[in-house]
């Protein structure tokens, strides 16, 4: 079955290598495959290190291939050139046309690549273009490059008058300049030296300086090095060099285009702000927690940068826009007037969205919300939520389980103020983004379909600060939870009686405790490698316990128990663009997550437990039917809830846009869970943790994916097999030789299709 599977997939290839990629070439023309370059002398390391640069300046692009096959133009080259519509008009638009010969200029090109080559110190360096004929219908073109010396920055002068304020500032940079005696003469590390001293004298309140005032000679006279002059240009106008402090600043809190007449209406002082406000929409502490401007202040440029994120990250202005006006009586003083448009006070929105989870559950979702963006005028947001929805499992694999589709209803009230509230610490965060205090008080009630209700009721009060550009902080003091259990089925009361450790962990309880999170991203399309980290640790019933005593062996409040653990959890991910604009993605992934259940409990609450598998963490697996360890549930397929106390996970996954809005991904997951108590006390024999065989307790599945990628909604399919079972004899757990797509059995026994919403991570 193997066999006629590989020879299907041979006959498909074969069908396109015999569509002609020179087909739709016109006449006299060819079909250009693309450019290489080729250095006659120079080092390695500068072949290396220019390469890229170099062949991102070729133009244009041939088309595009994949493994080293032009699939596009094989699909674009199926459509009848004769017919504009239906599946000849859909393979043109999911194809890609012949970039054609004639579309080239190897001369232009060979400048573009010399002036590259100049502005990285060759500059004596030539290029020369050859055409490379392939045939008749095929072309490329070889640009041959001769280097010659490249230049060393032999010395750095700062050619400045100290007789002027500006000179003098300029100067006092030199000692953190970027241009080093040695370096290889590089343009554009002349462009960052320029812009470093901008954004310095920025900071020194020069509020009309531009970084074109400043300007570099470069003397090449001597053979090999290069001397570099900074000068400021001749007759700049006279306010460039002058220093600005604030002298007064206004906010108008009600500003429109349409309607200036705010302009000449009389502001009120509040501290030293002046506060155009005549309808009183908002509490002058507001703006005191927002300006950093203040009068008698040197103008500085992120000052001004953090005033605008600060009075944006509000979320009650539409618009925000500042001026600074120099006086025209007091030399060195600025008007700072900042322009402010709210948006509606209040917004009723109405959400229908699509839901995807971790466990494969997939649904859709209402949500009414009643928004207050100026509660209590004081820029405060009040949300309030009603919503419901649906949700059912879906996935294939023998393992497909009944029961489960559920539903959910829900509702909640949060606050959210933009300044630290009762803070628990002293903290001057001078951020571009405001610190925040939340409160929060939610409920939802989940019902499994002939299983179970689960009601949930909770209470947060959260700090959320960002003291650096990548930095978040997650610090919530007060978490109280209670999950109340109710509506058990008599099918469902019979998976507890056999399973001890689920009837604990669905209890009524309380959880009553601390939550801290910290993340790092650093993530953007421009970025060659980025990084998200996250850190999490999650104390519940540790105040409590030392105070209340126990009662029948339980401790115990308002009469219900109160769960009592420590969990922490870590993940990071490594972002590798492969090409510009992230088209091709590598990415690297791994999660750990340890709970110590003690005291008051002997396992972690049924939400706070470990479960690995399904379309967000080992995707050749069911979500919870793994684990923990060697552990196999064999008696049971109406509700799987294989948790433990100790998790890892390892992911890595290929991305790359195949066409249009649609991309495809190869990927290899691993993981498993694990418990920390005793086999004989879990009744699951193999689940406990034992670090010497981490290792090889690890299931590993692989697989490919496709995804729509509309950028507002992204629709995942991810077909996985295993590749690894854990729960087979040691020296049987690989299972790559029953690999099999053309046997029925097998792929109803391993392939597990995920559909979901939204990428894995």
């Amino acid at each position: 079955m193997m066999r006629k599977f590989v020879y299907s997939i041979l006959i498909i290839t074969g069908g396109l290598f015999g569509c002609s990629t020179t087909k739709n070439i016109p006449a006299g023309d060819r079909l250009y495959t693309g450019a290489t370059i080729k250095w006659e002398e120079g080092k390695k390391k500068d072949k290396k290190e220019l390469g890229s640069g170099l062949s991102q300046r070729l133009r244009p692009k041939a088309n595009s291939r994949l493994l080293g096959m032009p699939f596009k133009l094989w699909i674009y080259n199926l459509a009848n050139p004769k017919k504009k519509k239906g599946i000849h008009k859909l393979l043109r638009n999911t194809g890609e046309p012949p970039v054609l010969f004639s579309s080239v200029k190897p001369s232009y090109t060979s400048e573009v690549l010399q002036s590259y080559l100049g502005d990285n110190g060759f500059f004596q360096a030539t290029v020369t273009p050859q055409t490379i004929n392939k045939g008749d219908k095929k072309a490329s073109v070889g640009y041959s490059i001769k280097p010659q010396i490249r230049y060393a920055i032999n010395k750095v002068v700062f050619e400045m008058d100290t007789t002027t304020t500006l000179g003098k500032d300029i100067l006092r940079t030199q000692r953190r300049t970027l241009l080093k005696k040695g370096d290889f003469f590089k343009l554009d590390i002349v462009s960052l030296e320029r812009d470093r001293i901008f954004d310095r004298l920025k900071q020194r309140g020069y509020y009309f300086y531009d970084s074109e005032d400043l300007i570099a000679e470069v003397d090449t006279t001597n053979q090999g090095v290069a001397d570099i002059y900074l000068k400021v240009k001749p007759n700049i106008p006279k306010r460039a060099g002058q220093i600005y402090r604030i002298k007064k600043v206004t906010i108008y809190t009600n500003y429109s285009l349409e309607d200036s007449t705010q302009l000449k209406l009389p502001a009120v002082q509040f501290h030293d702000l002046h506060i155009v406000d005549p309808d009183k929409l908002y509490r002058a502490s507001v703006f005191d927690h927002a300006i950093f401007l203040r009068p008698d202040s040197l103008y500085r440029l992120r000052t001004h940068n953090i005033t605008l994120q600060r009075l944006v990250g509000l979320g009650t202005f539409k618009y925000v826009r500042a001026q600074f006006r120099p006086s025209r009586s007091d030399t060195g003083a600025l008007y700072a007037n900042f322009f402010l448009t709210p948006y509606q006070k209040r917004s009723l929105q109405f959400q229908v969205t699509g839901t995807s989870k971790s466990n494969n559950f997939v649904g859709s979702e209402i949500q009414i919300i009643a928004r207050n963006r100026n509660y209590l005028k004081a820029a405060n947001q009040l949300d309030i939520r009603l919503g419901g929805g649906f949700e059912t499992q879906v996935g294939g694999g023998k393992q497909q389980l009944s029961s489960t589709a559920g539903y959910s209803v829900n509702a909640g009230v949060s606050l959210t103020i933009p300044r630290f509230f009762f803070p628990p610490f002293e903290y001057n965060l001078n951020s571009a983004v405001s610190p925040r205090t939340r409160f929060s008080l939610d409920y939802e009630l989940l019902t499994r379909r002939n299983l179970y209700n689960l009601n949930g009721f909770k209470f947060d009060l959260s700090y959320i600060w960002k003291p650096k550009r990548y930095t978040e902080h997650n610090l919530s003091p007060i978490s109280v939870s209670l999950v109340v259990p109710s509506g058990i089925t008599p099918l469902f009361d019979s998976i507890l009686q056999r399973d001890p450790t689920l009837r604990q962990s669905l209890e009524k309880q309380f959880i009553l405790g601390t939550n801290y999170t910290i993340t790092y991203n650093n993530q953007t399309a421009r970025r060659v490698h980025s990084n998200y980290l996250s850190g999490n640790i999650d104390l519940s019933g540790n105040l409590f316990g030392l105070f209340i005593k126990e009662q029948n062996g339980t401790k115990n409040l308002l009469g219900t128990p109160f769960a009592q653990f420590t969990r922490l959890t870590g993940e990071g991910r490594h972002y590798w663009n492969l090409n510009a604009n992230a088209k091709t993605q590598w990415i690297f992934r791994a999660l750990i997550g340890y709970g110590l259940p003690y005291g008051n409990s002997t396992t972690l609450p049924f939400v706070k437990q470990f479960f690995i598998g399904g379309s967000n963490s080992i995707r050749a697996f069911r979500s919870r039917t793994l684990g923990p360890g060697t552990y196999r549930d064999t008696t049971s397929f109406l509700f799987a809830n294989q948790a433990g106390d100790i998790k890892i996970e390892l992911n890595t996954e290929l991305r790359a846009k195949l066409f249009s809005i649609v991309h495809g991904a190869l990927f290899v997951d691993a993981g498993n869970i694990w418990l920390t108590r005793d086999d004989v006390k879990t009744g699951k024999g193999g689940g406990k943790f034992n670090f010497g065989g981490t290792a090889s307790e690890l299931a590993i599945g692989a697989g490919a994916g496709l995804r729509v990628d509309a950028s507002i909604l992204v629709v995942r399919f991810d077909l996985a097999f295993p590749l690894r079972k854990p729960w087979l004899p040691k020296n049987e757990r690989w299972v790559l030789d029953q690999i099999d797509f053309g046997k029925g059995a097998w792929r109803q026994e391993n392939l597990i299709l995920n559909i979901a919403i939204g990428y894995p991570f």
